[in-house]
């Protein structure tokens, strides 16, 4: 790390010809330098990382992963097609696949982890490469709130299809509480700035209740394995913030009527769900706990007449029992709790990278010359 080729790294993907030829691994080199050892000592990587403000080389990197993707997307596509299934979200699926090894249901695409942990630490830790995932035209930017009007909806559509995709025997239950907490995060941000989002929070809703539906009707295979109160728990609090503060960013009063339709209609699954908790926590067992904390979140959600007042009166008459912290959420902290994981990721990335790297294709004397003009 003493001889730092980050800026050689950053003028290939900034040069169009040369990002075309080496812009591909340029990018999963620095993904790789930025994890080294960086749990252990101090990364100059990741610091030079973080303040690049170029342009240019923001666009380049943006363009090798989007490229990279879209490979991705079109090998995928073949495959389903081959398979005679549909097309559903192939990033969805390309993030899932890193997590689930089920054999039977897997396809034999090749998940492109280095690119997909490249554009995790641009994202994380560069706070302008944000705004390229944003460009509506090359070098044209738009405001923060812009942004987020642009980006939400795609975040929340790529949860909304994962929640309803990956309902399976194998249940990963740690990537279902990551994308609840995802959308918990989004809500709590439109909650501060007041923003209205056109969206059709009637997918989210129904997701949401079918996931509950799927957590009681395996309860006692997923119990064995997980602790489905905390994702419940998650679930109810979700439409806890939709009826306390949906004045505050939910988009027009229709959508009000079709949060409590939503809920009237699918009001038995509220129901078994609090009857499952209540048999649980008045008894003695280790998720004694965890279902009381479920119980008490269900006080607005399975009062019909309660959600009906709030629909016709629009918060202003009715008061409602609050949730403590519902726009409150934990901080992504990628260590300690995540620091296993990358620590995984970072090794099959390596493994893989030394399989298949080859310099058949450039001579010794070609590489020297073509780093050589890098100033």
């Amino acid at each position: 790390m003493i001889n730092s080729i980050f800026e050689a790294i950053l003028q290939i993907l900034s040069d169009v010809s040369s990002r075309g030829q080496h812009g591909y691994d340029a990018v999963v080199l620095l993904a790789l330098l930025v994890n080294y050892r960086k749990y252990e000592s101090v990364n100059p990587y990741i610091v030079k990382l973080s303040i690049v403000d170029d342009e240019p080389t923001l666009d380049g990197m943006g363009m090798v992963v989007h490229q990279a993707l879209t490979e991705y997307n079109r090998q995928y596509k073949d495959k389903e097609e081959e398979n005679q299934g549909g097309f559903f979200s192939t990033l969805t699926s390309m993030v899932g696949s890193m997590f689930i090894a089920d054999a039977d249901e897997k396809l034999s695409v090749q998940t492109n982890e280095a690119i997909l942990l490249a554009l995790y630490e641009a994202v994380h830790l560069n706070r302008n490469f944000i705004t390229v995932l944003a460009q509506v035209q090359p070098y044209t930017y738009i405001s923060l709130t812009g942004i987020f009007l642009y980006l939400v909806p795609i975040f929340l559509d790529l949860m909304v299809e994962f929640i309803v995709t990956h309902m399976m025997k194998d249940f990963p239950m740690d990537l279902y509480l990551r994308c609840v907490q995802i959308i918990h995060k989004l809500l709590c941000y439109q909650k501060k700035c007041r923003i209205r989002l056109h969206y059709t929070w009637r997918e989210l809703w129904s997701a949401l209740i079918n996931l509950l539906k799927f957590l009681l009707s395996n309860e006692t295979t997923l119990l064995a394995k997980h602790n489905i109160f905390h994702l419940a728990l998650l679930v109810v609090n979700l439409f806890n913030m939709f009826i306390t503060y949906g004045d505050t960013f939910l988009p027009t009063s229709n959508s009000y009527d079709e949060l409590y339709y939503e809920i009237v209609r699918m009001h038995q699954v509220f129901d078994n769900l609090y009857c499952m908790v209540l048999r649980v926590s008045t008894n003695t067992g280790q998720w004694k706990e965890a279902a009381s904390k479920v119980t008490h979140a269900l006080v607005n959600v399975r009062k019909e007449k309660i959600v009906l007042e709030v629909v016709r009166s629009n918060y202003d008459t009715l008061t409602l029992k609050l949730q403590d912290g519902l726009d409150q959420f934990e901080r992504y902290s990628e260590q300690p709790k995540e620091a296993a994981f990358f620590k995984e990721l970072v090794r099959s990335i390596s493994l893989n990278v030394r399989k298949n790297v080859s310099l058949n294709t450039l001579s010794q004397d070609v590489l020297l010359k073509e780093f050589s003009t890098i100033s």
